[in-house]
């Protein structure tokens, strides 16, 4: 581990996966809002491919390839392609697959956030750090009881995570130095990029948001590796 730095007087957060649990909460979704049954595999290659359009277009408009479009957009752009591939979307009235959309509104929380976030937000300064749009990081807040102190969204900053001006600029916004913010995430590309800027970088496990948990090859760069968030709370 590395030395132990000073506590940040700031902690922003990756939502999507870090926060809450979205692979879960859209395969239940699915489940109630979708007009014929699903079996597992169906449900669980949906939200994967759902996700994946997600991760490929902040990929491609952080490579200069894709024009600006918040979140929601993206998410129902890959929907209707979805539904289009596996004949489902004749199925579907408009306001059904709206219905649908929305479920990336309604994210369940792990269990330990809702209580770690409290827990946190006691000591620091807490908030997102997302790609997603501030609406939907809104939305999702009431509905899963999450207590923060700001939001930071992608269609703020009109930028998306892994754009180092992303981290510069919540910096600023928090008129806080790199070095007294802390990125708490799940994901080692994006605590790896937090890094390069100089913001202090907490690691918490979330071995269900991946299809294949794999211990991060990074683990030592990381300032703090927690279990959860109640574990990082002890941890500062």
């Amino acid at each position: 581990m590395p030395n132990k730095k000073k506590n940040p007087q700031a902690l922003i957060f990756d939502v999507f996966g870090t926060v809450v649990d979205w692979r879960t909460s859209i395969k239940n979704g699915l489940k109630k809002l979708m007009p014929i049954t699903l079996n597992e595999k169906e449900l669980e290659s949906f939200a994967f491919e759902w996700r994946k359009g997600y991760t490929e277009f902040i990929k491609d408009f952080n490579l200069g390839k894709k024009n600006w479009k918040q979140i929601d957009d993206v998410h129902f752009s890959k929907l209707i392609e979805i539904l289009e591939k596996r004949n489902y979307l004749k199925l579907l009235e408009d306001s059904q697959i709206k219905e649908i959309n929305l479920l990336w509104h309604k994210l369940d929380p792990w269990t330990d956030t809702v209580e770690g976030l409290d827990l946190l937000k006691n000591k620091f300064s807490i908030g997102t750090l997302s790609n997603g749009n501030f609406s939907l990081l809104l939305n999702m807040s009431k509905y899963s009881k999450l207590n923060w102190d700001f939001i930071f969204s992608g269609d703020i900053f009109k930028k998306y995570k892994t754009n180092p001006l992303v981290y510069k600029e919540a910096c600023d916004y928090l008129d806080l130095d790199a070095n007294d913010v802390a990125l708490v995430a799940a994901h080692e590309n994006d605590l790896l990029a937090a890094k390069k800027v100089g913001l202090q970088t907490f690691y918490v496990e979330r071995e269900n948001e991946f299809e294949e948990y794999k211990k991060p090859s990074n683990l030592s760069e990381f300032d703090i590796t927690a279990k959860s968030f109640i574990d990082l709370n002890s941890k500062l």
